[in-house]
């Protein structure tokens, strides 16, 4: 840098006017360097390095939710995890929401375990988007978003509002420390979670076929099954909901979600999802579509018989 010929210039300059040649040369360097910022960390943990990774890259330019997730589920132990759950809360980064989905996303006793993204190059187009996984973990979790397409009453806010609180599944939630029932429900491993889990086994054992991709209700092939999408399994959800809240149900265990099921699907053909319904070239995720789909299985469910027509399933509501 020193060696270019206008920086000589104006050092012999500037050293000719009197100044001292030392700080001539520290000025000019400071001048022309380019300044690079550094985190440095004080600590070799891995929890401490993980903090200072999600911290910098979620008040930068955050990364996905899906990879968050992944990081923090393959990086830190439990021990690790609480240790550093309070600083990225306190640093305005809920990590709860990820853990919640992570968990879900790779328990081998979960029914979505592999089959949701993690945020990686290598992820499967087929596999459940986080965001709609995340959707699908909160109509349970915090007993909101349960509404079918179409429709306003929300009915897993209606049954939390209702029937929660006089429920036998949050009957101790005081002694546990919780000033409401909703509260100690959605704690992280809260009942809400293995509720979570019965349920959508038992739709995947209902309805889903797990051994052959090119059935049309395959459980984990999204582009393609009618069951394992974002729509059916919304629908689904939302739902049971409705009939909870229409059963006037007060759950006492997660145990009792499978009969609940078997109840609720009374009327119901299990083959419903294992048609083809000629699907090319519809967008799925459109409103017209959403709508029709709640539609047809809410009504279907309610009166059994015949199942739709499967021409009705390309056809958006209102058409």
């Amino acid at each position: 840098m020193l060696n270019d010929p206008e920086i000589q210039s104006e050092v012999e300059e500037r050293i000719a006017n009197g100044e001292n040649w030392e700080d001539v040369e520290a000025e000019i360097i400071h001048r022309k360097s380019r300044l690079l910022p550094i985190s440095l960390l004080m600590s070799t943990e891995p929890a401490e390095q993980v903090f200072q990774f999600i911290v910098v890259n979620q008040k930068a330019t955050p990364i996905g939710r899906a990879l968050l997730g992944t990081i923090v589920s393959t990086t830190l132990s439990n021990d690790e995890m609480d240790s550093v759950a309070t600083r990225l809360k306190n640093a305005g980064i809920h990590l709860e929401e990820s853990q919640a989905i992570t968990y879900l996303a790779r328990h081998p006793d979960s029914p979505f375990c592999g089959l949701v993204e993690r945020g990686l190059a290598g992820d499967s187009k087929d596999l459940l988007q986080w965001n709609v996984f995340a959707s699908l973990v909160g109509i349970f979790r915090n007993l909101k978003g349960g509404k079918l397409f179409g429709q306003r009453n929300d009915y897993a806010e209606l049954w939390k509002q209702r029937f929660l609180p006089n429920s036998g599944i949050i009957a101790d939630y005081e002694s546990q420390g919780f000033e409401k029932p909703e509260n100690y429900w959605s704690k992280l491993d809260g009942p809400w979670r293995e509720v979570f889990i019965k349920f959508w086994a038992k739709i995947r054992d209902t309805f889903g076929n797990t051994e052959d991709p090119d059935k049309h209700n395959f459980w984990g092939r999204t582009r393609d099954s009618n069951l394992f999408n974002k729509i059916s399994l919304t629908i689904l959800a939302a739902d049971f909901f409705q009939f909870m809240v229409e059963t006037r149900t007060r759950l006492n265990s997660a145990d009792e979600i499978p009969d609940l099921v078997d109840t609720w699907l009374e009327n119901v053909n299990t083959g419903y999802f294992d048609k083809n319904w000629n699907l090319a070239g519809v967008k799925k995720d459109s409103t017209g579509i959403r709508n029709q789909w709640a539609f047809l299985w809410s009504e279907y469910r309610k009166s059994g018989g015949n199942l739709p027509d499967r021409r009705l399933f390309r056809q958006p509501k209102g058409e």
